[in-house]
């Protein structure tokens, strides 16, 4: 029997609670047999060179050694794919989750989850401005995902509670929570510009935000004239803006404060091209053509699927656009 019949023939049915349990615990007891039998090379070579050593370096803005293993603040190629891996990784349980509260995947629930991942980009500002003192680390990548994946998780309960009680609804609730969180955080970045002697450039936020809403518009207006009906869904409309107004911000901070790109991709580009609209037009091909394809096959792809991938896309950039729009509006 080969490797892949006998897996199949061996693992629980698909939505079984002993499925679910697997799922949930096997990359932990692979993680820890990994760490167990392999310290040195798993933690060591692995966890603490690129994933945990530099979310340390970055609360101490700069560099850090353990065991003589020494890791630097940001992203690397190895975090970036294992981010991605565990996103991805997680979208199954996120489905079974919200399925089981019964939530309703609509352009009103992806709106409702907006600010709280504008909160998310600005308190990763508030972190590279340094006000969050000891609890930066919790603000800082990977961190940051499990604060704002257990603060939305906590809402949307809350929100399934409400309105199995007729008072609000999901989307309200999580909006609300959200909005709360999102306005006090910003706020906070805006009250420590204008109360110490930080040069405030209000122009970054505006342009770029004009820049994404401009742009967005065009698209809007170029998708009326191709028979194509769900381009302009607002789902696709929040992914678009959202990628945009992180690329706006890295062509305005490249091109006139002497930033460069932060993620790993988007820098190789930027050093290779030399061109300071490099990762705007990265993301406008890459994103527009995701799009494409996510317009095309909405009749015939699961309709959580489909929500699932157009919410992440504008998820992914939209609280990077935040965090580079208030990091540059402080100088930071």
């Amino acid at each position: 029997m080969s490797t892949a019949r006998y897996a199949r023939a061996t693992m629980p049915d698909t939505g079984s609670r002993e499925w679910w349990l697997l799922y949930l615990l096997g990359p932990v007891l692979i993680i820890g047999v990994a760490l167990v039998v392999f310290p040195t090379l798993v933690y060591d070579r692995f966890i603490w060179q690129y994933l945990w050593g530099p979310v340390v370096a970055d609360a101490a803005s700069q560099p850090v050694t353990h065991e003589g293993i020494r890791a630097v603040r940001g992203y690397n190629a190895v975090n970036t794919v294992t981010y991605l891996a565990a996103v991805l990784y997680s979208l199954p349980g996120l489905r079974a989750y919200l399925d089981a509260l019964d939530v309703t995947f609509d352009a009103r629930l992806a709106y409702g989850f907006a600010p709280i991942i504008v909160a998310g980009g600005a308190m990763r500002a508030l972190e590279d401005i340094g006000l969050l003192g000891e609890y930066a680390v919790l603000f800082i990548t990977p961190s940051i995902y499990f604060v704002v994946t257990a603060i939305t998780v906590l809402a949307l309960g809350g929100g399934a509670l409400a309105r199995d009680r007729g008072l609000v609804t999901i989307p309200q609730t999580i909006g609300a929570v959200g909005s709360v969180w999102a306005i006090g955080a910003v706020g906070w970045a805006l009250w420590y510009g204008a109360t110490t002697s930080v040069t405030l450039r209000v122009w970054v936020p505006v342009v770029t935000t004009g820049i994404a809403l401009g742009v967005t518009g065009v698209y809007y207006w170029g998708a009326g004239f191709v028979e194509t009906p769900y381009l302009r869904h607002p789902l696709l409309l929040l992914a678009i803006f959202g990628q945009l107004w992180d690329g706006a911000q890295s062509l305005v901070g490249v091109a006139f404060l002497d930033y460069s790109p932060k993620l790993v991709l988007t820098n190789l580009v930027y050093q290779a091209t030399g061109f300071a609209g490099s990762t705007f037009v990265l993301k406008l091909l890459v994103t527009g053509g995701i799009v494409w394809y996510l317009a095309d096959a909405k009749e015939e792809m699961n309709h959580t699927w489909w929500w699932l991938m157009a919410f992440f896309i504008g998820a992914i950039g939209l609280p990077m656009g935040v965090r580079g729009s208030l990091r540059m509006m402080l100088g930071v």
